[in-house]
């Protein structure tokens, strides 16, 4: 059994990937652009974004592209922000202000240290109505995040937004998160209609099939070998219609999916 969805708007955010049009470019053999700074979120107040921490910003980047390319205002979808690690400078900043320190923790600190800070302001920025939920599944939370938003879209009554995300590794952490970039992506995904703007059409199954995916540009491989979240890269490669329509993304744990563009 299959779940059929409509993929409305794509972005991404990391380092020499800061767009869509920036990922086709080094999908045509461009190199990575010298482009690192992430833009400025307009959803939080100048007091939010001084507090908010590096994953939000780069998150949001991501999101809010998806967002403006679907034409959809960030306010009006459900959205699942999905994460391996969450924010490791703020894990590595507890950690270490524990160890070797007497002073207390920053408040702010540990109040975005939790893992759906993300999600959290999300919903503030946006005055979201709709569910904003976090997920996290290790290497694998490319995959649960896909599963979780497709499944929302096909069987709710609105759209959904994925944005799938890590920063990378500090400290001592670094030993179990050995991450060198960020990396961040965002999908509008909805259930199929006659009415979208889609940018593709796509049937999801599970699978225990290994990867199988077109070949990629080596500067794209190095971002997924580093990245847990850049495993969504052969997603984002079927969407600009690069090789073949269709691809299989493995999990380390449990099924996988098979992805095929298809019709409308």
């Amino acid at each position: 059994m299959s779940i059929k969805i409509d993929i409305l708007g794509v972005g991404i955010s990391a380092p020499g990937i800061p767009d869509w049009n920036g990922l086709r470019a080094v999908l045509d053999g461009e190199p990575l652009s010298s482009e690192h700074e992430l833009p400025q979120t307009s959803l939080l107040s100048p007091r939010e974004r001084r507090r908010a921490p590096a994953t939000v910003r780069l998150s949001f980047a991501a999101a809010e592209q998806a967002c403006a390319m679907a034409e959809i205002s960030p306010d009006r979808p459900a959205a699942v922000f999905s994460s391996a690690m969450g924010d490791a400078e703020l894990a590595d900043y507890m950690c270490r202000t524990l160890a070797e320190c007497s002073q207390p923790l920053s408040p702010t600190r540990f109040h975005n240290s939790v893992h759906n800070a993300a999600a959290g302001y999300w919903s503030i920025g946006t005055g979201a109505f709709a569910d904003v939920t976090a997920v996290s599944g290790w290497n694998d939370s490319a995959v649960a995040g896909l599963i979780e938003a497709s499944t929302r879209a096909a069987t709710g009554s609105g759209p959904v937004l994925l944005v799938v995300y890590d920063d990378y590794g500090q400290g001592p952490l670094t030993r179990v998160w050995p991450v060198r970039q960020p990396f961040s992506a965002a999908l509008l995904i909805s259930a199929p209609s006659t009415k979208n703007h889609s940018l593709a059409h796509l049937a999801l199954r599970a699978s225990n099939a290994r990867n199988q995916h077109p070949d990629l540009p080596a500067a794209l491989l190095e971002r997924m070998a580093d990245n847990p979240a850049a495993r969504l890269l052969p997603l984002l490669a079927l969407l600009a219609g690069t090789g073949p329509a269709a691809i299989t993304m493995a999990a380390e744990c449990g099924s996988g999916l098979h992805i095929e563009k298809i019709r409308a």
